[in-house]
């Protein structure tokens, strides 16, 4: 029964490749005594989760701001006032833009550590 089971394998115990082109895997650095070595663990630092807890705030009160500013330039198109529509539409673009990088910003630093 074991046969047939690896009769897939060839003389040289290797199996077929999925993704020929991509690295070899390498083994973790292991200590004196065998243990595997701890490798970086950036979604550990300290202090990583008052940074997540901060971002989400702010894109928070971001979004609240822009759901103001287009119930705002509802009311302001519905009642045939367009004067102020230009700059609310920077003003939410500027909120968008702002939202980006709080979000992307931080996770660019801490990668490059």
């Amino acid at each position: 029964m074991s046969k047939r089971i690896y009769e897939h394998r060839h003389l040289d115990n290797s199996y077929p490749v999925a993704n020929p082109g991509d690295p070899k895997v390498q083994r973790p650095p292991v200590t004196r005594r065998g243990k595997v070595m701890p490798g970086p663990n950036y979604r550990g630092l300290e202090g990583r989760t008052a940074i997540v807890q901060g971002q989400v705030f702010i894109v928070a009160i971001i979004l609240i701001v822009q759901l103001w500013l287009i119930t705002s330039a509802l009311h302001e198109l519905l009642s045939g006032r367009a004067a102020t529509l230009t700059w609310l539409a920077l003003i939410s673009a500027a909120g968008f833009v702002l939202a980006l990088i709080v979000t992307f910003w931080p996770r660019r630093r801490v990668k490059t550590m």
